[in-house]
This record gives C-alpha cells, sequence and structure tokens, in this order.
C-alpha cells in the first residue's frame, strides 16, 4: 500500500504536548509518533502550490511560440521559483516522473 502524506491542523499546544510525550515515553506509540515526527508548515507561508506544474506549462508555452520572450520568461520563472520560493514539501517522486 503506498504512503499517504496528509497536512493536518492541530493546536499549537497539542502538537508540543505530543512531541513531549513521544521524548518522555520511548515508547512510541503509532499516531503519535507519526505527529510528533511530522513537518511544520512555516508560519506565514503562502500559497502551497505544485511550482513543477507551473513550470512544465512554461516549457509547453516556450515548445509552442518557439521565441526568445518566452524562453526568457522561462528562464525567469524557474530561476525565481529556485532562489525565492523554499521547498515545504518534497516532490512526489512518482507524481514527478509521470508515474503512478
Amino acid at each position: 500500500m503506498a504512503d499517504i502524506e496528509l497536512v493536518i491542523k492541530i493546536a499549537e499546544e497539542s502538537y508540543k504536548e505530543i512531541k513531549k510525550i513521544v521524548a518522555d515515553r520511548n515508547d512510541h506509540y503509532f499516531l503519535e509518533n507519526i505527529i510528533a515526527n511530522g513537518i511544520p508548515l512555516p508560519k506565514g507561508h503562502g500559497r502551497l502550490v505544485d511550482a513543477d506544474a507551473v513550470v512544465k506549462k512554461m516549457e509547453e508555452r516556450e515548445e509552442e511560440l518557439k521565441d526568445d520572450r518566452s524562453m526568457w520568461e522561462t528562464a525567469g520563472v524557474e530561476t525565481a521559483l529556485d532562489m525565492y520560493a523554499p521547498t515545504i514539501i518534497e516532490a512526489d517522486k512518482a507524481e514527478s516522473e509521470g508515474k503512478e
């Protein structure tokens, strides 16, 4: 069975309590361990979008138009994403490679 990545919203105090329980007990209950080892989304994050899909669409547009402007726009978008859009959750390799 494949893994599922799930974003959940819980109170910060609940999250801290779960992390403390797991650390103190050294007996890791399944669900508590998953939550305690989760990756919190950074405060104030923006929209979570599929940046790879944006790049793919830009490349398709570039191929369709075959002009210098679209080439520069694609390069600009890719550079901006690389420099200024931090990765919050890594890409799903199966999805990014077109596999299921």
